[in-house]
């Protein structure tokens, strides 16, 4: 089971690295060129609430925002947010589009290949989501049903590696897509971030529904993301998270937007 989740990481990565070989980097990579420029742009991930919503203006805005915010305040320069989803940020990084990524990446050993990726700056729970009337007690449970997950996410990867008899994986741009299939029937169960599924089941008094606790998926952390060529950028960005975790500046963003403070106590570094 182990080999097949390797392989299927693999090959994932894999083609991802095929489709972005043909994009064109973008010059402001080194601290001196952003701060010549004026501005850095950030790729952050939409669709998850409550990490993210819209301003009164239906700007994006949330936790990640903040974040973004926050990091191009310590640079001494304007901030670009550019909204992207599960599907679209890598390609988004590695074009030139955006200089790094706040778009809840995990820092995997094939990402890592890619990209530079950060020392986490949050942390999140996995779990399948699903009627309250579904019995979900271990993966047998998932036999013959059809489980959505965000196209190309980690989570995709866990489900697809499962081999469970009769498991169809249904793959969708984004979360909120995954989530949406399950809220309308198309699927039996979705895998999601625990928070953000709660948060979706009481904003939409989704009685029916519940985050299975009895088979967890797994319990991973967020990275931010660099061109392997921004090394520099990369560092400062590892000592901004550090900085922002020692002070409180990070936990405070995060109970300010999801409630509560970044699960399992001190991020870890690397």
């Amino acid at each position: 089971m182990f080999t097949s989740f390797v392989r299927r990481v693999g090959l994932a990565v894999g083609i991802a690295a095929a489709a972005l070989a043909t994009g064109t980097p973008s010059k402001a990579q080194t601290i001196a060129e952003i701060e010549q420029k004026g501005r850095v742009t950030i790729g952050v991930l939409t669709g998850i609430p409550p990490y993210d919503t819209v301003d009164s203006s239906g700007a994006p805005d949330g936790f990640l925002v903040d974040l973004a915010r926050l990091a191009a305040k310590d640079l001494g320069v304007e901030v670009e947010i550019v909204p992207v989803n599960n599907a679209s940020r890598a390609a988004a990084l590695e074009s030139g589009r955006v200089d790094f990524l706040i778009a809840h990446m995990t820092a995997t050993p094939e990402r890592a290949k890619i990209f530079l990726m950060t020392n986490p700056y949050g942390a999140y729970e996995m779990r399948f989501v699903a009627a309250k009337d579904m019995p979900l007690s271990s993966l047998d449970d998932l036999k013959g049903k059809r489980v959505s997950v965000p196209k190309g996410s980690t989570q995709d990867v866990a489900v697809s590696g499962y081999g469970v008899e009769g498991l169809e994986v249904v793959r969708f741009d984004d979360d909120a897509l995954a989530m949406q299939a399950l809220i309308s029937g198309q699927v039996d169960a979705t895998a999601a971030v625990a928070t953000v599924a709660n948060d979706v089941i009481a904003k939409r008094s989704l009685d029916n529904l519940e985050v299975k606790s009895d088979v967890p998926i797994f319990t991973l952390y967020w990275s931010m993301a660099v061109r392997k060529n921004a090394t520099e950028l990369h560092q400062w960005l590892n000592n901004f998270i550090y900085y922002q975790e020692v002070t409180g500046a990070l936990n405070r963003l995060h109970e300010k937007w999801v409630g509560v403070p970044i699960p399992g106590g001190k991020l870890p570094t690397f």
